[in-house]
């Protein structure tokens, strides 16, 4: 019942025709997938959909779209959360335009560490 509770806004925002965006990561090694992500923004709500990991987990980062690259102030602190595999999360609260990356582990890629650095420089 929850989870349908958590469904009905997309699915009223589905039936508006609202146009939205998917970001979709899929990164394989040696021949297995390390990670495979699916984030679908449609207005307010994003969904982090943690298709497959080599660690059980997907953990994102995310920031605010004026904080990559650095350019003005950051208005808030980079979100870091895990998803396992198999599993969505849904939010309502993303700053608009956001940008996100997604790993493996808890440690971040040369990209996340890139996207976190940024917004560490301008959130000070």
């Amino acid at each position: 019942m929850n989870k349908f509770i958590a469904l009905l806004p997309l699915l009223l925002l589905l039936a508006g025709c609202e146009q939205g965006r998917t970001v979709v990561v899929h990164s394989i090694a040696n021949g297995h997938d390390v990670v495979y992500s699916k984030v679908n923004v449609t207005g307010p709500l994003a969904s982090f959909r943690c298709l497959r990991s080599e660690s059980g987990e997907c953990h994102y980062t995310v920031v605010a779209n004026e904080c990559a690259p650095a350019s003005t102030a950051c208005p808030s602190a980079p979100l870091h959360f895990a998803v396992r595999e198999g599993d969505m999360r849904v939010n309502t609260s993303l700053p608009a335009g956001f940008q996100s990356c997604v790993t493996a582990t808890p440690a971040p890629d040369e990209d996340c560490k890139q996207l976190m650095a940024d917004a560490g420089r301008t959130s000070r």
